[in-house]
């Protein structure tokens, strides 16, 4: 797992970009590719597209809004590992991380592209030793197609994995959507009807489980 190229998602403001950006310079070949995205609706559409190792978020952004991000990943994706980046200055932060989800927590203070790498290899070894396969077909999925390593799932964990994401990317485009509407708007009451149907579906998923 040492040797493997971690495809990690970041989702965060400049100043924790930057931390990030100057980690990995300093290690030109790091087994470690970033790719930053803009808003947590393009963070689930990228996950539900797959191929990806983990995310790491700045649990700082939007006024600590990250730190809710971060509950809102780990309800749709009970084991993918999340890596919260915080700044020591601030008491507890990481334990505040730690209780919203976090797989790992990183101080920014501390983050090197050696540090990223240990911990997701260290978060992915936790998921792969937790993950308990259930009798009956099984799929195999490459983590990227470069890669010999792989993760088990069984049939009926991938349609789940699938269906979560869907109804993920229905509620959070339609969470955008709300925030440009008008409150009296037309529009408003189908939108809301989406929604109600989204978190109907996503209970009846989290009861199946």
């Amino acid at each position: 797992m040492q040797d493997s190229v971690f495809q990690i998602l970041f989702l965060g403001e400049n100043p924790s970009w930057s931390k990030l950006s100057q980690a990995l310079l300093a290690v030109p070949d790091a087994p470690v590719n970033i790719h930053r995205l803009d808003s947590l609706s393009d963070l689930f559409q990228a996950l539900a597209l797959g191929r990806w190792h983990a995310v790491a978020l700045d649990v700082h952004a939007w006024n600590f809004q990250g730190l809710h991000y971060v509950e809102k990943i780990r309800s749709e994706y009970p084991t993918f590992p999340i890596l919260a980046l915080y700044s020591p200055s601030i008491p507890e932060l990481d334990t505040k991380a730690t209780t919203s989800g976090a797989s790992r927590c990183i101080s920014l203070d501390q983050l090197t592209a050696d540090v990223l790498h240990t911990a997701v290899a260290s978060a992915l070894s936790d998921c792969n030793s937790e993950f308990l396969l259930q009798k009956g077909t099984q799929m195999h999925l490459p983590l990227t197609e470069s890669e010999g390593a792989t993760l088990t799932f069984s049939k009926n964990q991938v349609i789940t994995h699938a269906l979560n994401n869907l109804l993920c990317v229905i509620s959070a485009n339609a969470d955008l959507l709300s925030d440009k509407l008008s409150a009296s708007g037309p529009d408003v009451r189908p939108l809301s009807e989406i929604k109600k149907a989204a978190r109907s579906a996503a209970a009846l998923m989290r009861h199946l489980k």
